[in-house]
């Protein structure tokens, strides 16, 4: 049977024999003749006119879109796939997922499949609360929560309700590339502070809350990931924390903390969170199911005092989540399968870890350094003696496929030039073990 296929402008004939392709042949190819755009004849609509100043500023050929390719094509019949930061497929809890939707659907659905509200569904941000509660060693309720679409809908509400343009928002260099993206899409001027051993840097904070006012702007808002950073891996000790909870304190400035890799550390829990080091005064805190169970669950929140999510609340327009996944998940939570399903990953994310750090240092160890994490997804690392866009290049002649870490600072490759982030969450261990060899062998194609 031949079949004609419409594919990159050409008509393609493809014989299929037996539900198999086993042979392709292009018969002709021509180009399609465009349909006016406008049937009425007026002259061509200037989308970019049309366009907002904050659409303008992270679009095309501007500093937050320039270099945020993560990754390039590879031809390698077996490539590693080292980029996103997303939860091991293999042990994905599918089946104690499918359980509590179907019950859900069984027993609440007239409830389940209706509009849920903006501030989500009472029950799981009751589950959340409690299970927050224990983990914060605070007394929460249901009202110190608001559901959102993932970390980035909590950001993007955050944003909505406090960020005005021109506000300054220091975010840590290099920090998550989504939230820089996010924050600036309300026309913040966002500044970046370095990172140290201990987590961000109290100085660069002070330098430039001092910047600030003498041009007198202040500081609006301070954005960390304190818990086995995105990218870098770094935990931030208790005394940084206790600082810029002063600091921020001192100077009204909002502290957003994201909370997404908390729970995921390996042998021993990170330091007291600044939302508790407050007592929420002055926090907010962002959770999310998204590295926990699955990226694609899609449910994240804010944790706040009340008077902070009355303010959220009031922005809010999207109607809320899907009422049917919160009450699939509060069952989740309150039968205590979340706790189960991190005991487990726990281990394997630390031995996938072990694994390719183990891998770099025997076949790398002259080319690159670096420190491995205690908890989380990703290795942060340095190359020696070649930039990291020459290597990502020549890796994806060996197959690995990773983001280079100017991908993770606000003006790119300018701030950054040999630093790659690699996620170790997703490959199996077969895989991590042979990263060492594969990047040893790029660094071969650059250096020698």
């Amino acid at each position: 049977m031949f079949l004609l296929v419409y594919y990159k402008s050409s008509y393609v004939a493809r014989y299929v024999s037996n539900s198999n392709i086993v042979n392709i042949n292009i018969l002709k190819v021509f180009k399609i003749k465009q349909p006016d755009k406008n049937p009425l004849g007026n002259s061509p609509l200037d989308i970019e006119s049309l366009a907002s100043p904050s659409a303008r500023s992270i679009g095309k050929g501007s500093s937050t879109d320039a270099g945020r390719s993560w990754t390039l094509p590879t031809n390698h019949p077996d490539p590693i796939v080292l980029a996103g930061g997303i939860p091991d497929t293999e042990t994905l809890p599918v089946t104690d997922l499918r359980e509590t939707i179907n019950n859900v659907l069984d027993n609440e659905a007239g409830e389940a499949l209706r509009y849920g509200g903006w501030l989500g569904f009472d029950g799981l941000r009751s589950a959340i609360a409690l299970r927050q509660s224990k983990l914060e060693k605070l007394s929460l309720t249901e009202d110190n929560f608001i559901l959102h679409n993932g970390s980035s809908g909590s950001l993007d509400n955050i944003c909505q309700a406090f960020i005005e343009p021109d506000d300054i928002v220091v975010v840590e260099g290099p920090s998550y590339s989504g939230t820089v993206r996010t924050i600036r899409g309300y026309m913040a001027n966002v500044i970046e502070a370095p990172l140290d051993e201990e987590g961000l840097s109290v100085k660069a904070l002070l330098k430039i809350i001092h910047d600030a006012k003498l041009g007198n702007k202040r500081v609006k808002l301070l954005y960390t990931i304190p818990d086995f950073h995105n990218p870098t891996g770094v935990t931030m000790t208790l005394q940084r924390r206790q600082q810029l909870a002063e600091i921020c304190n001192n100077n009204h400035i909002l502290i957003v903390e994201d909370r997404a890799y908390t729970e995921l550390y390996f042998k021993q829990n990170s330091p007291q969170s600044i939302y508790d080091i407050t007592n929420g005064y002055g926090t907010i805190q962002i959770g999310s199911f998204s590295k926990t169970i699955a990226t694609g669950i899609r449910v994240g929140w804010i944790m706040a005092d009340p008077e902070y999510i009355e303010v959220l609340e009031r922005v809010r327009f999207d109607m809320g989540n899907s009422p049917l996944l919160h009450r699939a998940l509060a069952q989740y939570l309150t039968s205590g399968k979340l706790d189960s399903h991190l005991s487990k990953m726990r281990p394997l994310y630390d031995e996938k870890c072990a694994v390719l750090c183990k891998s770099l240092m025997d076949y790398c160890h002259p080319y690159v350094t670096f420190t491995p994490p205690e908890g989380g997804f990703f290795l942060w690392v340095e190359c020696l003696g070649a930039s990291s866009q020459q290597l990502v290049n020549a890796a994806s002649e060996e197959g690995l496929q990773f983001p280079t870490g100017a991908t993770f600072f606000k003006d790119g490759y300018n701030t950054d030039q040999n630093h790659i982030r690699l996620a170790f969450s997703n490959c199996n261990i077969d895989q991590l073990s042979q990263v060492g060899l594969r990047l040893r062998d790029a660094f071969h194609r650059i250096v020698d």
